[in-house]
């Protein structure tokens, strides 16, 4: 019972818990949720717009409200100094009417002496002036202004028929009952105007505080709703204020880095590049050995990325540039700036390079990473790139030229087919060469410059010619016979390599003719770029020269490279449909080196391999080489696919190839290329039936 309690109660602990939890969360998330609405409400644009609003309007009602107390206490100074000059003459009317009363009360107790009289003269209308002021300034009521006049009129009569009773012998005495009776009313008269301003005044100055009574409450209303409109508007404004400034941030950001790779981008790579060649030298005046006196640049160039986009689609490149950034950047230390300058080219500056040493052997290790093969769209891919490397100060002391220089060392390593090359003067010359070959080429070509050089291929069963192939040459004027590797890639980036395609086949099939006019049956191997692979007339154009030559179709071998066999699968299929439709033989060339697929052999079957030079020439020094040929001739001859071997150099890979059941082979051993009619002599000279092989 006890364990069967302790478990019950473990159990309402638990679930108490777990409902406090449960409350915890929904606080957490009702104040989350409420700060999410405050920062919104914050943020929004109305808020802001009333807020505004608000605060003017308050401020308006403020303003209104000072101008209108202004108001007020202006017009209650004015009515009271009025109020004061209307007392004031008022009661001077008073004390003249008081004053004329007394004198006329001494002149009666004296009997009308002479000198009471004059006094007495001297008090008559004297309160005139005062009125006509009163008059003048409207200061009291035309009904109250003629009563006080009437009054002091009728007073004034009196006193002056007093006067000439008195001076007539009249007995005065009588009289003072009379003057006492006029008298009266004109100083209750006088009195109760006075009064009357007093009191109109006093029910003024307590209206003017009725409304500066309003005034006040309506500013204490309004000071604080404005000192919250005020707070409001700081905070919107504090909100936009750091929003303009995470807004000046990412424009800063998108302006200087790449959106694809995050990397910097050519504008932070200039800065950055800029700065270090300022450091450097500010370190250079301190002492040649302070931290960054020296540093390096690394040009980065990816190898046949385009292969890589024609072939995959631009999001497995995508893929593939994001994949190289990152490799970059886990090869690179903290204080490596790595930088995409577009498309497939990245650069490095090296603030730790102290010499080219250094640098180089930065670059290796940066190639050496890239070089990790990586999978794109089901495909294992093999990234190779050319690095070129310049050092501060030793290659340049500004940013253009260290630029230029690694770009030139990266174009050298290039041309040696991808590697890791440091920055020679010697290396200019070739870059500017390359340059200038690339305005003449276009020139050579239609003069006619480009030249077919044959390497013939014996048949291994019988060591007897069997075919040749056609590789093109440029005879430059000035510059000399120039190999493919100087003007092909020039071709393939200019669009030069259709007409030079062209212009190949057209020789080769010419000579093919001659050949078989003079009884050599030869059939001729020409290779074909992938940009015709692509070219929906280029069957067309194929069979057409064959037909202006009278060459039978099955002597003419087109030879294509795995990548471009597969760059655009869809159209490339078609063309190569078309290509056997014509009969021509059809050949994958270098097979082994590229994006290689076993299903393009069933889906787009050609007539033979062949096998990479890379592999023949070292077969009989390295086992894998030879397990690679092996695996390859296998594969082709359970497929029914002739194999060719190119680069053999020695007897003994000759033997060996033969051995292995090989049907065809080409190479330095059995001929170097030849121009035709140096090949039509080395046929004439080789017995058609047993030939004997001899290095040339």
């Amino acid at each position: 019972m006890v364990t069967k309690y302790a478990r019950r109660r473990k159990c309402q602990v638990r679930a108490r818990a777990a409902e406090e939890d449960a409350v915890k969360g929904r606080g957490s998330a009702d104040r989350a949720e409420s700060r999410t609405w405050w920062r919104r409400l914050t943020a929004s644009r109305a808020t802001a717009r009333a807020a505004i609003a608000g605060t003017a309007v308050g401020i308006t009602t403020l303003a209104t409200s000072a101008v209108l107390a202004s108001t007020v206490t202006a017009e209650a100074t004015r009515e009271v100094r009025r109020t004061q000059a209307v007392t004031k003459v008022l009661n001077d009317i008073s004390v003249r009417v008081n004053a004329q009363d007394a004198a006329l009360r001494e002149y009666l107790a004296t009997g009308g002496t002479e000198y009471r009289a004059v006094q007495l003269s001297a008090t008559l209308d004297s309160a005139r002036a005062d009125l006509d002021w009163l008059q003048q300034h409207q200061a009291v009521s035309q009904v109250e202004l003629d009563a006080i006049r009437g009054a002091y009129a009728n007073y004034s009569r009196i006193v002056v028929e007093i006067m000439d009773g008195t001076e007539k012998g009249a007995n005065v005495y009588g009289y003072a009952e009379l003057a006492a009776l006029a008298f009266a009313p004109l100083r209750d008269e006088v009195l109760n105007n006075v009064y009357r301003s007093q009191q109109s005044l006093a029910d003024y100055l307590e209206g003017v505080d009725r409304r500066a009574v309003l005034l006040r409450t309506v500013a204490g209303l309004m000071i604080p709703v404005v000192l919250l409109l005020f707070a409001v508007c700081a905070v919107v404004l504090v909100g936009y204020q750091r929003r303009a400034e995470r807004q000046a941030e990412q424009r800063l950001h998108e302006a200087t880095h790449d959106p694809l790779t995050g990397l910097g981008n050519r504008t932070m790579f200039h800065d950055r590049l800029g700065a270090a060649v300022r450091d450097g030298e500010k370190a250079a005046v301190r002492g040649d050995a302070v931290p960054g006196a020296h540093f390096g640049v690394l040009l980065i160039d990816l190898d046949r990325f385009k292969e890589v986009n024609d072939t995959l689609g631009h999001h497995a490149g995508d893929e593939l540039l994001c994949e190289v950034a990152q490799r970059l950047t886990d090869t690179c230390g903290p204080g490596d700036t790595v930088i995409r300058l577009g498309g497939d080219e990245f650069a490095i500056i090296l603030p730790s390079a102290a010499d080219r040493a250094a640098a180089l052997a930065d670059g290796r290790r940066v190639l050496e990473a890239l070089r990790r093969p990586i999978t794109l769209s089901g495909y294992m891919v093999d990234i190779d790139a050319s690095i070129g490397v310049s050092c501060y100060p030793a290659d340049g002391r500004d940013p253009a030229e260290l630029l230029q220089r690694a770009d030139v060392a990266m174009y050298a390593a290039k041309r040696r087919n991808g590697g890791v090359t440091g920055y020679a003067p010697g290396l200019d010359g070739g870059d500017a060469s390359r340059l200038g070959l690339q305005s003449e080429l276009r020139q050579g070509v239609e003069r006619g410059e480009l030249v077919v050089f044959y390497q013939p291929k014996i048949d291994l069963g019988t060591r007897t010619p069997c075919g040749v192939e056609a590789l093109v040459r440029w005879q430059h004027p000035v510059r000399g016979l120039l190999g493919p590797d100087a003007f092909i890639p020039l071709a393939e980036e200019t669009g030069l390599i259709d007409l030079i395609t062209a212009e190949v086949l057209d020789q080769a099939l010419a000579q093919a003719a001659r050949w078989a006019g003079a009884g050599h049956e030869m059939p001729v191997s020409v290779n074909i770029p992938a940009r015709s692979l692509s070219d929906d007339a280029f069957p067309a154009a194929v069979g057409e020269a064959l037909t202006r030559h009278g060459v039978r179709p099955d002597l003419l071998t087109l030879e294509i490279t795995e990548s471009a066999m597969i760059g655009d699968l869809l159209r490339a299929g078609e063309v190569l449909r078309e290509l056997r439709a014509y009969g021509v033989h059809l050949s994958i060339d270098d097979f082994g080196t590229g994006y290689s697929s076993i299903a393009h052999l069933r889906d787009m079957p050609p007539h033979e391999l062949k096998i990479d030079r890379s592999f023949v020439m070292k077969m009989c020094d390295n086992a894998r080489d030879e397990t690679i040929v092996r695996a390859v001739v296998e594969l082709a001859l359970n497929l029914h696919l002739r194999v060719v071997a190119e680069g053999v150099e020695t007897e003994e890979a000759l033997r060996m190839l033969a051995g292995l059941g090989c049907h065809e082979a080409q190479g330095y051993h059995i001929s170097r290329p030849l121009p035709a009619a140096e090949l039509t002599d080395w046929l004439n000279r080789s017995p058609v039936t047993t030939m004997a092989i001899s290095a040339m």
